[in-house]
């Protein structure tokens, strides 16, 4: 969904008279902080989905630490109002998250509605770490993984309210970079690395 956000702000960016080389010109600190929380984030998607013990064992601790590095790189940056949007979404997916032992509870009905039957079946027999399927038990249901977009869609998806958030929150930021008139100073990224968190 982000990837949809990102090419749809950049379209109706342009239509509203928006740059595109603005994007470039936004000055970002500790940029290494969002770097390497993506990174282990996809780093619990690669070796969890293989099984590597370490990570299984160690998910919550791991997840956590992703997280807060995500956290701490937005409130740094919390200067980019459209920035808080993403921080609830966040806020909503970790909730969740922790209520349920550090699983997002996700639809079984959803999955296989979008066409992921295998991946619906794993979640069923407790092969997957990071998820765990939508029942009577799950708390606060409602910020799980619920919201199905099916085929035809070229990217089928189950998203959380949270994944919603931060869609609409990087759509909203893209949108306001490219509109705003002050980051046509430069023609080159400005990463402070000198500053303190």
């Amino acid at each position: 969904m982000l990837i949809e956000s990102m090419i749809l702000a950049i379209f109706f960016g342009k239509i509203r008279g928006g740059k595109i080389h603005r994007l470039s010109n936004l000055e970002f600190k500790r940029i290494w902080v969002f770097m390497l929380a993506l990174i282990i984030q996809a780093g619990i998607v690669l070796f969890g989905v293989n099984g590597n013990e370490f990570v299984l064992k160690h998910i919550r601790e791991i997840n956590a630490i992703s997280y807060v590095l995500l956290f701490i790189g937005i409130i740094i940056n919390v200067k980019q109002r459209t920035l808080i949007i993403i921080l609830l979404g966040m806020l909503m997916n970790v909730f969740v998250m922790f209520s349920n032992g550090w699983q997002t509870p996700i639809s079984i009905d959803g999955l296989t509605m979008a066409g992921y039957t295998e991946l619906a079946e794993l979640t069923l027999s407790g092969k997957l770490a990071f998820y765990a399927p939508l029942g009577e038990a799950t708390k606060y249901g409602f910020l799980s993984k619920i919201i199905t977009v099916p085929p035809p869609y070229f990217f089928p998806q189950v998203l959380s309210m949270g994944d919603v958030f931060i869609s609409l929150g990087l759509f909203l930021f893209v949108q306001s970079i490219m509109t705003n008139e002050g980051f046509d100073k430069t023609g080159v990224v400005r990463f402070n690395y000198r500053s303190r968190i």
